[in-house]
C-alpha cells in the first residue's frame, strides 16, 4: 500500500497550518513527522486519517483518489488513526473497549457472546505482542497497555495503514515502549505506519524515514541516520542547535539547603531525607509510581505525609494546603498543564499572575500586572498576538511557558517541576531549559521529576533515583552517568 498527499493546505482562521505539504507513505515503513509546536504534524496526520479536511490538494491510496469526509470513510478505505489523548471507556472490558462500536458482530438473539468476542480480542491482542490478557480488568492496565488497546481496536477494523497522533506524548518511559513496539510489530506486518512525536530518541528508535515540518512547510524527507540529532533539531527550529539543548551546568551552588526533607514517608513513600540547595536542580528519575511525584505533591501541600520533618530555610514547613505552599513561596508547575496549571479560557495575562495578582490596597492593580507580564513574556519567549489573547490559543509550548511564568512570578524560593516539557518540541524546550537554568543561576532551588531520562541528565546538577517508593541510587554527577545506566537502578 502506498499512501501520496501531494500539495496539501489547510488553514484555521488566520493561521495557516498546512502550506502546500507533499508527502508518501509506503507499506512495511515507519515513517515519523516531527517538528515544533504549530509546525503542522498533527494537522497533517488527521488530513490522512479522515478527522481534518484540506483547503487543497489531492491524496490517494495506490493510485486511486482517496479524499475522506470522516474518520468513517477513512477506516473503510482502511487507514486508522490513533490519537493522543485516551478514548478507554474504564466502564467496559479490554475486548468491549476493542470492538466499541462493533459489538452488534457478537450479538445473538439480543445476547452478547462474550467467548467469541474475547477470542478474538485476544488475538489482536496477540500480534501486536502486548502482553495484555483480556480477561483483566480495565482498571489494572496502565496507559501504556490502553494505548496498546486503542491500537487494537483500529487494527479490529483491518487496516492497511495505521497512524499515530502523538501517541506516546503522555506515557512513561515503560509504556512508550509497548507503544513503540506495538508500531513495530504492524510495520513487519506490512502495513503503513506513520507517528507525530517531539522525541528524536522515539523517531531514532523505530522510524525508517522522517519528514521535518516548520511553521506549516515542509523542510524536507530524510532516511533515519542521514541526519544525526542535531542536524535534525537545527532544521526543525531554523536554527543551529549544536552547541546542545542544555545550558552549562551551575559551577558553584549553595552550601545551605533551602529544603530539606528528613525520613518523610507516606502511604506510597518509604521513610526518605534529601537536601536541596540554593541554585540547585535536583532530579528524581523512577518509573511512574516510584516515588518522586509523591514528593512533589507533599511539598506543594498536596499530599500529607504520614512521618518524618520538612525544612524550608531553616523552618518547620507544614504545608496543609496547596496555597499554604504557594504563600511559603513553593511554586508548583503540575504534570498536566491544561487541566492543574491554567485556565485555558482566561487570557495569558490573568494566567501569568493568577497565583499572587499585583493589588493596590485591596483592588488588583492591572498597570502592574500588566508591567509583570510583559517582562515574563520577553523572559520566557512566549509566543502570544498579546496578554489579551486567550491562554487557549497558543501552542503546547507557550502555554507550559505561561504555567511556568506563573510560578515564577511569585519570585519563588522553591521550584517544584512535574515533567516540565511534557509535549513541548524541541525549540521550546531549549528556551525552557535554558529558563530553568537562569533561574537556577540567581539562586532559586528546583526539584525536578521527570519521565524523560535525556532531560534528567542534561539539567540535573544531582540525580536520585527510585523505584517502588525508594531512593535506590544516587548520581552526584549526572554528566558521567547514562539513560541505560538509570533505567537499571528503576527497574
Amino acid at each position: 500500500m502506498q499512501i501520496v498527499a501531494q500539495d496539501i493546505s489547510r488553514s484555521f482562521g488566520r493561521t495557516k497550518a498546512l502550506a502546500g505539504v507533499s508527502i508518501t507513505l509506503q507499506a512495511g515503513t515507519i515513517h515519523a513527522l516531527v517538528g515544533e509546536n504549530g509546525a503542522g504534524k498533527s494537522t497533517l496526520l488527521k488530513i490522512l486519517g479522515g478527522a481534518e479536511r484540506p483547503d487543497a490538494g489531492t491524496m490517494s491510496l495506490d493510485g486511486a483518489s482517496y479524499a475522506p469526509r470522516s474518520l468513517t470513510d477513512a477506516t473503510q478505505a482502511g487507514v486508522g488513526l490513533v490519537f493522543q489523548e485516551m478514548t478507554i471507556n474504564p466502564s467496559l472490558t479490554v475486548a468491549e473497549n476493542i470492538f466499541a462500536g462493533q459489538l452488534r458482530r457478537f450479538r445473538r438473539g439480543g445476547m452478547l457472546m462474550q467467548a467469541a468476542l474475547q477470542r478474538e480480542a485476544q488475538a489482536i491482542l496477540d500480534g501486536l505482542s502486548a502482553d495484555i490478557s483480556v480477561r483483566r480488568p480495565i482498571g489494572s492496565l496502565d496507559l501504556g497497555q490502553w494505548k496498546c488497546i486503542e491500537i487494537a481496536r483500529v487494527l479490529s477494523t483491518a487496516p492497511r495503514a495505521v497512524l499515530f497522533d502523538e501517541s506516546t506524548a503522555f506515557l512513561n518511559h515503560r509504556e512508550i515502549e509497548l507503544v513503540l513496539a506495538a508500531m513495530q510489530a504492524l510495520k513487519a506486518r506490512g502495513l503503513v505506519v506513520a507517528f507525530v512525536s517531539h522525541h528524536l530518541a522515539e523517531v531514532e528508535a523505530v522510524a525508517d524515514r522522517l519528514t521535518i515540518l516548520k511553521d506549516g512547510c515542509k523542510v524536507g524527507d530524510y532516511a533515519t541516520g542521514e541526519l544525526d540529532r542535531e542536524g535534525i533539531q537545527s532544521r526543525m527550529v531554523g536554527r543551529d542547535l549544536a552547541d546542545g539543548l542544555f545550558p552549562p551546568r551551575a559551577a558553584v551552588r549553595g552550601s545551605d539547603p533551602v529544603l530539606r526533607l528528613d525520613a518523610v514517608a507516606s502511604d506510597r513513600l518509604e521513610p526518605i531525607s534529601l537536601a536541596l540547595g540554593s541554585g540547585e536542580i535536583f532530579g528524581i528519575a523512577g518509573l511512574k509510581g516510584a516515588g518522586g511525584e509523591r514528593i512533589l505533591e507533599i511539598v506543594a501541600g498536596a499530599a500529607r505525609p504520614s512521618g518524618g520533618k520538612l525544612r524550608l530555610e531553616g523552618q518547620p514547613l507544614k504545608p496543609r494546603t496547596p496555597a499554604g505552599a504557594w504563600s511559603r513561596g513553593i511554586a508548583y508547575l503540575p504534570g498536566d498543564r491544561t487541566a492543574e496549571g491554567l485556565i485555558v479560557e482566561a487570557s495569558v495575562l490573568d494566567n501569568l499572575v493568577m497565583a499572587r495578582p499585583p493589588r493596590r490596597g485591596p483592588f488588583f492593580d492591572r498597570g502592574r500586572a500588566r508591567d509583570l507580564a510583559a517582562k515574563l513574556i520577553s523572559r520566557l519567549r512566549i509566543k502570544t498576538s498579546s496578554d489579551k489573547a486567550r491562554a487557549g490559543s497558543l501552542s503546547g509550548g507557550n502555554l507550559q511557558k505561561v504555567v511556568l511564568g506563573k510560578c515564577l512570578a511569585i519570585d519563588p524560593r522553591v521550584l517544584l517541576l512535574n515533567n516540565p516539557t511534557r509535549g513541548v518540541d524541541v525549540g521550546a524546550r531549549a528556551e525552557i531549559y535554558r529558563s530553568l537554568r537562569e533561574a537556577a543561576d540567581e539562586g532559586l532551588a528546583i526539584l525536578l521529576v521527570s519521565e524523560d531520562l535525556n532531560e534528567l541528565i542534561g539539567l540535573s546538577d544531582r540525580i536520585l533515583v527510585m523505584r517502588g517508593g525508594k531512593a535506590v541510587a544516587a548520581i552526584d554527577d549526572p554528566a558521567t552517568t547514562t539513560e541505560d545506566a538509570i533505567i537499571r537502578h528503576m527497574t
